[in-house]
């Protein structure tokens, strides 16, 4: 067996200072895997965290030096399962006769460190492999502790960034969606009307405005209560999303019972026939529930550049929608 193996506790203490101060986050778990590798002299290295627990069998693996490798690995018949005995496990030699789930590979000696919670459990590990048969100096054992914990520090940190990002994401769709029907709110149709108009105005987009309205919605409420008026504006919110294009028809709940519908790169004719099929489907979909007489009136324009400025072209679509509830409902006026 070759025993000797340089090692310099100085320059690995410089390394662990350096990756700390300068990497973070999923950065910090890819260097500190390389370092780790030029520290062992090793032929791969990787760091992985547990997927299950009490016993691990899976992990998953957050970085390794060698592409190639799974995402998620199994633990059984491989030597890191030792590891979540949590203590280092140290293999000199014969490790890949060992352990069948590396039988095909070159490596001869392994080194794992367990990467433990404020708990002291074992959460993750570090796999190092080599193609030598060696014995490592018992002073590594305190620098790759040291690792063990800074990447455990890390990938707390990490956790909570990404769980702060999901928190950040929920708050922002909040703030842009009507609560009862999940489609975006009065707030994000009146700046999106103004991003639009403005886009329009450049030549970059033409665009349509749809107004809806349901018609009758009042008596709706007075015979079914507010609950069976709720029924139906979830229900017909999700005829308009399943009637429309995602990316290029944008739909909003403005009102009670009004919905807009903001239809990019879309001709009027185009989005005529949009509605119609919006009102054969709600109509289709409504005659077999007990509110059997649901109806539209639609009024719609164009986004153009001989308006002022975007309310104009909603208070014309308004208008229109109620010129079409006065020529009888259930009816569309462009």
């Amino acid at each position: 067996m070759n025993n000797s193996f340089e090692f310099n506790p100085y320059e690995a203490l410089k390394s662990i200072i350096q990756i700390t101060s300068v990497h973070t986050g999923n950065d910090f778990i890819k260097v500190t895997a390389e370092e780790i590798k030029k520290l062992f002299k090793a032929d791969l290295v990787y760091i992985c965290k547990s997927l299950n627990f009490n016993p691990t069998t899976f992990v998953e693996i957050l970085y390794a030096t060698e592409t190639g490798l799974p995402k998620q690995a199994e633990l059984v018949g491989n030597p890191c399962q030792l590891v979540y005995k949590n203590s280092i496990v140290k293999i000199n030699k014969e490790v890949r006769d060992t352990f069948k789930s590396i039988r095909e590979t070159n490596f001869q000696s392994y080194y794992g460190v367990p990467i433990t919670n404020d708990k002291n459990e074992c959460i993750g590990h570090i796999a190092i492999y080599s193609n030598k048969a060696r014995e490592l100096p018992t002073e590594l054992d305190d620098i790759a502790v040291i690792y063990a914990r800074k990447i455990e520090v890390e990938t707390k940190r990490l956790a909570l960034e990404v769980e702060n990002v999901r928190i950040r994401k929920e708050l922002e769709t909040l703030a842009i969606s009507d609560n009862l029907t999940n489609l975006y709110n009065r707030r994000h149709f009146q700046k999106m009307s103004n991003d639009i108009f403005a886009q329009v105005k450049r030549d970059i987009v033409i665009a349509t405005l749809s107004y809806l309205d349901l018609d009758d919605f009042k008596l709706i409420n007075d015979s079914h209560g507010h609950d069976g008026g709720d029924i139906v504006l979830k229900d017909f919110s999700k005829i308009l999303i399943k009637e429309s294009r995602e990316g290029m028809d944008y739909l909003f709940r403005v009102g009670g019972e009004e919905f807009c519908i903001i239809s990019l790169n879309t001709s009027l004719d185009y989005s005529v026939k949009h509605l119609e099929r919006i009102m054969t489907s709600t109509s289709n979909f409504f005659s077999k529930t007990k509110f059997n007489k649901i109806t539209l009136s639609i009024g719609i324009v164009e986004f153009n550049k001989k308006f002022d400025n975007y309310n104009q072209i909603i208070t014309l679509a308004d208008k229109k929608m109620y010129k079409a509830k006065k020529l009888g409902k259930n009816n569309i006026v462009m």
